[in-house]
């Protein structure tokens, strides 16, 4: 039987370690001085090297001839260890021996000397998972054991160890491993092993493991059992059970774009074509991350490829704030789910029906406020029009924050009605404000306006120009267009028409005609999303003339 990889590659010495050199300096060091510890408490998410540095410092401590601090794994001792023969050090799984019997029968072993190593060592794994009982009655033995005697606890959960027992060990904690030390390390052992596979699949896997050294190389394995060779990105993918991209990234759209039929079509695609349930959930998990990190403006923080990374940009701009935040926290509750005797599939489906189709309770106070302000605003722009301004007097006058010192010095500019000519760097300069102008009306809009610029501007004139034509697309939108020109108006302190412009790579798609649903009707189904018109009634404005008020009206 072919042994598995995780466990023929196992590191034997400090320096082995994978993305953990803090720790292995630091007990290496101790192990050298001879200032070790008597209890220590490893902590950290799985695989990241817990038990393998646990077995290092065990041989450590009884090798008969360390190198630096390092074991040499030569002598009787090191080679008595790693055959798992030695009855001096003892590997404890908590989760099966957590009961105050096993406590007691430890605490009265440790008395006894070595058989045959100069220490021993004990093993806990899994710590979290002892009873209080069973803490209440080692708690002694941890605090003051005997000379030749050294405990190690490891655990993935350290805040469910009693503060008692962390405030009596020497603890070090774990980090998650980079997916391009991962992907280092994957890259060696297909060369040790003679494998052809791509980096494009070397990549996808040390990403799929999220961090753990241990499941890297069992989904490395689970890969090259596959016939093709080299082994590629789209073969690594279905090994693994992980949705195809563009799948994917239908699927973030449709949850930006809080779509629940598309959302589920897409769900359903990734299933029949062989999704693993808790890997799709770890994929839109990584992806959420990223997109959230895009919407607060750290995007460098993000992790996947350049276009995972421009679909998140272009996802983060669209989706509502904290809607990614509140994705990750459904996401890991429906992956926690998974892990009881459940319908798999309906556990997605239920994350991703919750995220695009809130509690009225929590969203409705939202909505409600978000579509009075549209509406306000509507009703604004329908009176300027109507009253051409009036009850505004030329000593009222807004004051533009565009306008420089000069202007500013020269209230009867105003007053006379002479436009003041505002130029790009102005615009360049305030563009937060009319950012955040637009945020007060229409958040999504926002959000795709933070990464368009002036391109040309007049007295009574701005072009906004878009690089990318998914923001074209929106900014370009008839509906949305009175919602920038009024924006632009309020910042400039007077009446600004808007214009858009693409200037990006390419030709963007012609602009689409305008819909017949009237602007306060939009802002019902854009607020209110899933919303949609089954009915509408149509009023011909000559119809005024024809048939004039029943009962006289005037």
């Amino acid at each position: 039987m072919t042994v598995a990889l995780y466990r023929r590659y196992r590191p034997l010495r400090f320096d082995e370690l994978i993305g953990q050199q803090v720790v292995g300096d630091t007990l290496r060091n101790e192990v050298r001085l001879g200032t070790l510890a008597h209890a220590y408490l490893f902590a950290g998410t799985r695989g990241t090297g817990k038990t393998s540095t646990a077995r290092i410092l065990a041989r450590a401590v009884n090798c008969a001839a360390p190198r630096e601090g390092e074991p040499d794994n030569e002598c009787a001792a090191c080679r008595e260890i790693l055959s798992g023969a030695s009855v001096d050090v003892l590997e404890i799984d908590a989760a099966s021996n957590r009961g105050i019997d096993e406590m007691r029968d430890l605490r009265d072993k440790v008395k006894y000397l070595p058989a045959s190593l100069r220490s021993k060592v004990y093993v806990i794994d899994e710590a979290h998972m002892l009873t209080t009982e069973a803490w209440n009655a080692f708690l002694k033995t941890l605090e003051e054991p005997p000379e030749h005697v050294l405990f190690i606890l490891a655990t993935t959960e350290p805040h469910k160890v009693p503060e008692t027992v962390r405030s009596r060990v020497q603890r070090f904690d774990f980090r998650r491993v980079s997916a391009q030390e991962i992907a280092d390390h994957l890259t060696r052992i297909a060369e040790l092993n003679s494998e052809q596979i791509t980096g494009q699949a070397v990549a996808l896997v040390a990403r799929a493991a999220l961090g753990s050294v241990r499941d890297a190389l069992s989904f490395l394995d689970q890969v090259l059992a596959a016939p093709e060779r080299p082994v590629t990105e789209a073969t690594a993918r279905t090994a693994l059970g992980l949705a195809d991209p563009s799948t994917l990234q239908t699927l973030l759209r449709a949850l930006a774009g809080a779509d629940a039929a598309a959302t589920l079509r897409a769900a359903d695609a990734a299933f029949a074509a062989g999704a693993d349930p808790r890997q799709m959930l770890r994929e839109l998990s990584r992806l959420a991350r990223s997109a959230e990190l895009c919407a607060i403006g750290y995007p460098e923080g993000a992790e996947g490829s350049p276009e995972e990374l421009e679909l998140c940009r272009e996802v983060a701009a669209i989706a509502p704030s904290r809607f990614w935040v509140t994705a990750l926290d459904l996401f890991a509750t429906a992956e926690a789910n998974l892990r009881q005797v459940v319908d798999a599939r309906l556990q997605v489906e239920l994350a991703l029906l919750q995220l695009v189709r809130p509690p009225a309770s929590s969203e409705a106070g939202r909505s409600v406020e978000a579509l009075e302000a549209r509406v306000a605003a509507l009703e604004r722009s329908g009176a300027g029009a109507a009253g051409g301004g009036g009850g505004q007097t030329a000593s009222s006058a807004p004051t533009s924050p565009l306008a420089g010192p000069e202007e500013a010095a020269r209230p009867d500019t105003a007053a006379a009605g002479v436009s003041v000519y505002e130029t790009v760097e102005e615009w360049s300069g305030s563009w937060a404000t009319l950012v955040e102008a637009v945020n007060r009306t229409y958040v999504p809009l926002a959000g795709v306006l933070r990464d368009c610029h002036p391109v040309e501007a007049g007295p009574e004139r701005l072009v906004i120009g878009a690089r990318s034509a998914f923001h074209f697309d929106r900014i370009r939108d008839p509906k949305q267009q009175p919602l920038l020109a009024q924006a632009a108006s309020a910042v400039a302190g007077r009446e600004i028409a808007v214009e858009t412009r693409f200037d990006g790579e390419g030709t963007p798609q012609p602009d689409s005609a305008p819909g017949t649903i009237t602007d306060l009707t939009q802002a019902v189904l854009d607020t209110f999303s899933g919303s949609r018109v089954t009915a509408t009634r149509l009023r011909d404005p000559s119809a005024a003339h024809r048939d004039p008020p029943r009962g006289g009206g005037a």
